[in-house]
């Protein structure tokens, strides 16, 4: 078929027409002279970086409907607030669409004044841009970014005793934790007051998101919380403490912790390891349903559209791409519905915390019914990036394994988690394409050989980690 083949793609494809966003420097200093009037007068720029990009790309004969949605992270340094971030999320168009785009949210605007309050048209981009907290989707987000029209949605009721109603606080500060354009935004929320003259302080987390998919994920949190009260040597969650429906935001109490990335070394993976691996085969037991399933199709799928985008943009990459596209169809795995379980979605060190000899688990937005097997691929092809030495990455990944399959009753053959692991090797070159940092095309040529290895990185995983690792170690992050 031909949206399958990689090797005969249509020159003028409209990737090309968005390269210059990939230019985070150029992009930072044209948001600048458009939005410079939003700051004190001796603010400046100190850098700019894209956070977040998504493109979509249609087939042939709508192609040019293909869009590309980019957030930047511009770095401001003043006098008077010192360094400040402020984001600013993009979507460009192709063929002018972007005027068509722009009169549509016009109308729907209650007046033309109000638009220019939180996006702005560019039409030699071919763009629009919102300055956040607007967004075009989560439009109810600037209500929970405000620190006073925020205090009348925050969880009063269930919050510790000492804490004074809204009127008591001596102050209430935000900072935002976690951005998804059109998704979801996590936000971090000090609530500080005085007793006696003595300053007392708690923190909250709020993630808000666009429509109704907070409640089902409320409720699964509510699940693992009351899951770790009963059993406290399964799994490790923070408190959720209520969901506001009118801002779509669920609000959990903050947790004591470090991200498991900074602590783990050669002295002590065995134990946080023994603990990562009970906590995710507790969440693959729960028989906790989802409302989202994703099958070996659905990855199929996915992973054919990311190959033909990546063909687009670097054809050197091709033959590559060609082999991997078709080593995943020939070795997809037979799974029917009864092998799904929940699975956690994202599981890598990043939505981990260690807490003493304990790990906290959180983020539990991506979880779908699926195979489980690719949780225990996704935390392997992640360990590939953070900087540990190849010696302590193979000893953590098989120790890993080892600890998980004596948890759970099926079997995690290494086929099958080599199978898992081209898709999600596949699934990081992708964010890293189009995350466009410096040498782009080289990493992602070093991810796909990395997934054109996966058979023999399955089969070193499904030796038992014994020893200690000897080798230099070295803390980092993805």
């Amino acid at each position: 078929m031909k949206d399958r083949n990689i090797a005969h793609l249509e020159s003028d494809v409209p990737i090309a027409a968005f390269a210059r966003f990939a230019d985070a420097e150029a992009m930072g200093d044209l948001l600048w002279q458009r939005f410079a009037a939003d700051f004190d007068g001796q603010d400046h720029p100190t850098a700019c970086a894209i956070v977040y990009a998504r493109y979509k790309n249609l087939k042939t004969q709508l192609r040019s409907k293909s869009s590309l949605s980019v957030c930047y992270r511009l770095d401001v340094a003043g006098r008077r607030e010192g360094q400040q971030e402020a984001l600013f999320y993009v979507k460009a168009y192709l063929g002018g669409r972007s005027r068509n785009e722009w009169e549509k949210l016009a109308d729907s605007s209650h007046t033309s004044s109000d638009l220019g309050t939180f996006a702005i048209h560019v039409p030699e981009l071919d763009a629009i841009v919102w300055k956040f907290p607007y967004d075009p989707v989560l439009t109810h987000l600037p209500e929970v970014l405000d620190a006073e029209r925020v205090r009348s949605h925050l969880p009063w009721e269930l919050l510790p005793n000492s804490v004074p109603g809204p009127g008591g606080l001596t102050d209430l500060t935000n900072s935002v934790a976690h951005y998804l354009p059109e998704k979801s935004c996590t936000t971090r929320y000090d609530l500080r007051w005085q007793v006696a003259g003595a300053p007392h302080e708690l923190t909250l987390y709020g993630k808000t998101f666009k429509g109704e998919e907070g409640k089902e994920i409320y409720a699964r949190m509510m699940h693992f919380w009351r899951t770790s009260c009963q059993d406290p040597g399964s799994i490790m969650v923070a408190q959720p403490l209520a969901y506001t429906e009118t801002v779509k935001t669920i609000w959990q109490q903050a947790i004591v912790g470090v991200p498991l990335s900074r602590v783990i070394d050669e002295t002590n993976y065995e134990r946080y390891l023994a603990a990562v691996a009970t906590g995710l085969a507790t969440l693959h037991k729960s028989r906790l349903a989802s409302s989202r399933t994703v099958t070996i199709d659905d990855h199929l799928v996915e992973s054919r559209k990311k190959l033909l985008k990546l063909g687009q943009a670097i054809p050197m990459l091709t033959p590559l791409l060609q082999a991997l596209l078709q080593r995943l169809e020939t070795d997809a795995p037979s799974i029917t519905p009864a092998d799904h379980t929940l699975i956690h979605g994202d599981f890598q060190f990043g939505n981990l915390l260690a807490q003493e000899d304990r790990v906290v688990f959180f983020d539990f937005d991506d979880c779908v019914q699926g195979d489980p097997t690719r949780d225990v691929a996704n935390f392997i092809v992640y360990l590939h990036f953070y900087d540990l030495s190849p010696t302590l990455r193979d000893v953590m990944s098989s120790t890993f394994l080892a600890s998980y399959r004596r948890l759970v009753e099926w079997e995690v053959s290494a086929k099958r988690l080599a199978w898992h692991l081209r898709v999600q090797f596949l699934n990081k070159a992708y964010r890293a394409y189009f995350q466009q940092a410096a040498g782009t095309e080289q990493e992602v040529q070093r991810i796909l050989d990395l997934a054109s290895h996966a058979t023999r990185l399955a089969s070193k995983c499904a030796l038992s980690g014994i020893g200690t690792p000897t080798a230099p170690w070295r803390r980092g992050s993805c």
